[in-house]
């Protein structure tokens, strides 16, 4: 298991953070819950399905509204790997996990996770399918860097956590560049879940102006 800086600054990934077969448990604990969105409250307006663990967040208010106590089991093996493997101090232990299900052609609009809501580290766990992760400097739309996504552990700190938005995009098919030779590689996207963990601070604030 190895931590890989990237080239934007605070951004790491762990591409064997989790092994084939805990991947199928998660995923078989993950399904056997129930799901929201997509038509089911809570959050019926999202297009998506999600699954929220810990603190409930509201995508009609943009904010976090109401404490669900702790979180999952099926998650204690994550949690208690990020404190092995030196990820997280205790002051960040996560109190959250929103699990969100992307089907092909689904992605993420650009955002910035709300300082004056969470902390300092977010930390999110794909599973199953790959696809490309953009991240764009707030301030200077030019700068950007992309990252590939596999089942594998990013972690968020410093500048990209707080200087610049991330999103996935809703192409079905996308193109990057791997190796020392710029080699294309292909990703046909299909069904995607990620785990995000993050640590709630202030409960109830407004969170529209930084997503």
């Amino acid at each position: 298991m190895q931590k890989k800086a990237t080239a934007l600054e605070g951004l790491y990934i762990i591409e064997d953070f989790i092994t084939e077969t805990e991947e199928q448990v998660l995923i078989r604990a993950i399904d056997s819950r129930a799901w929201c969105g997509n038509g089911v409250a809570p959050n019926p307006e999202l297009k998506r399905r999600t699954q929220h663990y810990g603190y409930e967040f509201s995508y009609r208010y943009r904010k976090v509204i109401q404490n669900l106590g702790p979180l999952p089991t099926f998650t204690d093996f994550i949690t208690k790997r990020f404190k092995q493997q030196k990820i997280i101090e205790f002051e960040d232990e996560p109190n959250m996990c929103i699990i969100n299900e992307y089907e092909a052609g689904q992605g993420i609009m650009p955002h910035t996770d709300a300082a004056t809501i969470f902390g300092p580290i977010i930390l999110s766990l794909s599973l199953l399918s790959s696809c490309l992760m953009k991240f764009t400097h707030s301030n200077n739309p030019e700068t950007q860097f992309l990252v590939v996504l596999r089942t594998s552990l990013l972690i968020m700190t410093k500048s990209s956590r707080y200087d610049y938005k991330h999103s996935i995009s809703k192409d079905i098919i996308e193109w990057f560049e791997e190796g020392e030779n710029g080699e294309k590689r292909e990703i046909v996207r299909s069904r995607r879940v990620s785990l995000t963990f993050r640590t709630v601070r202030n409960l109830g604030v407004d969170v529209a102006t930084n997503s």
